[in-house]
This record gives C-alpha cells, structure tokens and sequence, in this order.
C-alpha cells in the first residue's frame, strides 16, 4: 500500500492516475476542501485531511508500505502559509511514518531548493529535505525544475497565458537569460515510480530535469513558434521589476507579481540529471517533443 499526499495536486493527480490504471493500492491523502473530488477507479482509497494536521490521518496507515510526499503551497501564498505546510507539514508526514513503521519515502522537492539565492519557497523546500534527510528513512528526494503539461503546471501555465493575453509587447523580467530546463510531467510522474521500484535510489537526491537547457528568452520563443502568436519582448530591468512588485504585493497581497516572484524568475533553473540517468535509467524528453504536445492543436494542446 502506498501512503499519497498531495493527490489532488497536479503532480499528485496524475501520479494517481497512472498507479490506479496500474492496478496499485493507493491510499490518497484528499485536503477537505476537495473531498468530493473524483479519483480514479481502482484500488485507490480516499482519506480526508491536511498534512499540517496529524491527527487527521494519522489513523491510516495500517499496511502501508511507502509513502510518496507530493503535497506543498508554492508562491504567490504567503510565506508562513508555505513554511507551515512545506515544512510542518514534513514534518508530519515523518511522525506518520515512525508512527507506523514506515521505511520508504520519496519526496518531490523542488529545484528552488538549491537556488543560488532562495525565496521562501526555495527555502521551505531546503529546510523540508534536511528533516527528511535526517529522518533515518529510505529516502529519496527528487528536485524536479519547471514543470508542464497539457493542463499545468502553475508557473508554466501562468507564462502562457501572460503570452495568449499580451496585446502586442510582451514585458521580460530582467535580460530573459536564466537558464531553465523545463520537464514534462509524465517524466516527473515516471520518475517518482522508477525511484519506488529501484532501490540504488535510496538515500539520493536527485534532478528531475527536462532533457533540454534554453534560456527564459529562448523559452518564449518556442511557445510563441508553437502557439503561433507574436508579440514584442520588451526587457524590464530586474530592480524595477522588484520596485513594481513591492508596491503591487503591499496592494494585491497573494499577486504573482511580487518580489519573491522576481528573483525565481531570475535564478538559474537547470539540474545535470546525469547520476539519475546512470543510476535508474531517468530519460526524459526534449522541450520541443512536450511543448507540441502540449500546445500545438495536433498535439492535442
């Protein structure tokens, strides 16, 4: 039986999708608000709560043989709203697992994690693996970079419809030149599977990267060549960027556009996922295979 947090999660949801199609017994961990949400047929069970709350779950883990930890808050929430579910929530999760005698536990960090200079969110992440790391467990701590799909993720799909909705000129943070290197998230999602059944894994952390490097410029680009759009990129300086986003933030608390926001946008996002190819075989696709997957209408996007 594997233990899910974060199942109604983007990540979490299709995690959930693929085990149910496979026949795996699941027990999904389903946040109340979402406990009428419809979750694959199969051997999947539902438990209602929260992972900042033990006791809501606590109960089950009866016969539970793994535990994959998908559940985080991500920008633009507020910072103790991240650390309390990032970290606490972590925090829990291992109470549930000493609890019942769990061994194994994959974590889905974040590349974030290990930015040369971290935001909240990077650094609940930072402070997340260091409890797991120190747990005793089975671990192991995947940190994947910007994640996309046909129906996600947050980050990527916020940048595409700032690119659909842009009415000619395009505004770029800072000169567009960190590095990313997006993933699909089927790669994340086999990932996450491939680290369960391969028990070299244990004890690593690795990068859970797509299998391309391009600039945030270059990025753009390629959705614009994909989508068929075209707009004007227009570089704003980073430190007016950050100067708009204090104001806006102080105005719009819970806006994407707020400095912790600005400096992600600056950092470089590209993980060598060299030791997971050597270790589990990890072989994730190129940018321009998922963005036509995603976008072009004969990719179904």
């Amino acid at each position: 039986m594997l233990f899910l947090t974060g199942a109604t999660g983007y990540v979490g949801a299709h995690l959930l999708r693929r085990l149910a199609a496979k026949g795996r017994r699941v027990r999904a961990l389903v946040l109340p608000a979402e406990a009428g949400a419809v979750l694959p047929a199969g051997s999947i069970e539902s438990v209602v709560g929260d992972v900042t709350d033990l006791a809501s779950f606590e109960a089950h883990g009866e016969g539970v043989d793994a535990i994959v930890h998908a559940a985080a808050l991500m920008l633009p929430n507020p910072p103790d709203r991240i650390r309390r579910v990032n970290v606490d929530g972590t925090a829990a999760v291992l109470r549930f697992a000493a609890r019942w005698g769990v061994r194994r536990l994959v974590y889905l960090s974040a590349v974030s994690a290990v930015y040369a200079e971290t935001n909240s969110y990077g650094r609940s992440k930072a402070e997340a693996e260091r409890l797991i790391s120190g747990a005793g467990l089975d671990h192991t701590i995947l940190r994947p970079t910007m994640i996309y799909g046909l129906d996600g993720g947050l980050h990527f799909q916020k940048l595409v419809r700032m690119i659909r909705k842009a009415p000619l000129v395009l505004p770029i943070v800072g000169s567009g030149a960190a590095r990313l290197q997006p993933v699909h998230v089927d790669d994340v999602v086999g990932a996450i599977e491939t680290v369960l059944a391969e028990p070299r894994s244990i004890g690593k952390a690795y990068s859970v990267s797509g299998a391309t490097v391009v600039r945030f410029d270059e990025l753009v680009d390629l959705i614009l060549a994909e989508t068929g759009l075209r707009r004007f990129k227009v570089h704003v300086p980073a430190a007016l960027c950050s100067a708009v986003a204090r104001v806006v933030a102080a105005i719009l608390p819970g806006s994407f556009l707020s400095p912790e926001a600005v400096l992600g946008l600056t950092q470089d996002a590209a993980l060598d996922y060299a030791e997971f190819q050597r270790d589990c075989g990890y072989n994730p696709l190129p940018l321009d295979v998922g963005l036509k997957r995603v976008l072009s209408p004969a990719g179904g996007g």
